[in-house]
């Protein structure tokens, strides 16, 4: 995709140095060229055009950048040797791409991305976001046609059914995230009938070293072993880009205030020998919002 409106079809692509660009939020497309299988396609996000000096750019002995997921100035986990590339630009990089005039196109057709949202009245504040999203990335040369469906059929229609280019919607976190993320980022496996095998990646982008990372996270009685493979995934399944977390929703737990020990855990595992209601001598903790 180039800026600029319909153009003919150039020998170059567009983007830094002319590599191959996929489809932006192709949410269909299961094609990986270009995608981290063999570590030739991994990006990581701040590096077009710049150079972010040892700090921002360490290297491995293949040449591979060592820039961990969340690496920003606010946090700073310690690098692994076999710490696998991260997606996310230190703090205060500007986006590539930045100064985009007019929308992008390819073979003389403009670039526009069908956008679901649902349309009942307790989705306000998705749509909200939707419109949003639909400005940010109009600012970049990326158009958005927005349709709103009804609330019954927003899921099952169009997300698991894959009729759509862009869409909200969540997962639950756990804190068992090799067991539980993989169904979500397993690469589609089509069946004997022709049908395709999703599991729960609706996304329908996946590869097959990102499966093969949690397999062995899954396997490893190692704590330390399994969460350098979940790293590992989870830098390439940014790279593959078929889902972007936007923010994280806070956890809302109302509870009597005669209760002890009850609440909003997070990730932290309840422990349930200690709940229970309080004596009426006792006062209730303060609580902190």
């Amino acid at each position: 995709w180039v800026p600029g409106g319909p153009v003919k079809k150039d020998k170059k692509a567009a983007g830094a140095e002319g590599k191959k660009q996929k489809g932006s939020g192709d949410s269909e497309s299961s094609d990986e060229t270009g995608s981290p299988d063999g570590d030739g396609g991994t990006y990581v996000v701040g590096e077009d055009n710049k150079s972010h000096g040892a700090e921002g750019r360490k290297t491995s002995e293949e040449g591979e950048p060592r820039q961990l997921a969340g690496d920003s100035k606010r946090y700073k986990p310690e690098l692994e040797p076999d710490s696998a590339a991260g997606m996310y630009a230190p703090e205060g990089t500007a986006a590539p791409g930045a100064g985009v005039k007019g929308p992008l196109a390819k073979d003389g057709k403009a670039l526009s991305l069908r956008f679901v949202l649902p349309s009942g009245p307790g989705s306000e504040s998705l749509r909200a976001v939707g419109r949003r999203i639909a400005r940010m990335l109009e600012r970049v040369g990326i158009r958005t046609e927005i349709t709103k469906v009804p609330d019954t059929s927003y899921f099952k229609d169009h997300i698991a059914n894959g009729q759509y280019d862009l869409a909200l919607y969540s997962w639950p976190a756990s804190a068992y995230p090799a067991t539980d993320a993989r169904p979500i980022y397993a690469k589609p496996v089509p069946g004997a009938d022709g049908s395709l095998t999703i599991e729960q990646n609706y996304t329908r982008v996946g590869t097959d070293q990102v499966d093969q990372l949690f397999d062995q996270a899954i396997s490893t009685l190692d704590e330390k072993e399994s969460r350098s493979l979940i790293r590992k995934a989870d830098a390439r399944i940014w790279a593959a880009a078929g889902s972007i977390p936007l923010y994280q929703r806070p956890q809302l737990v109302a509870a009597r205030t005669n209760l002890a020990n009850v609440g909003a855990f997070g990730f932290e595992t309840p422990v349930y020998e200690d709940m229970g209601f309080l004596k009426k001598s006792e006062k209730p903790a303060p609580s902190h919002s």
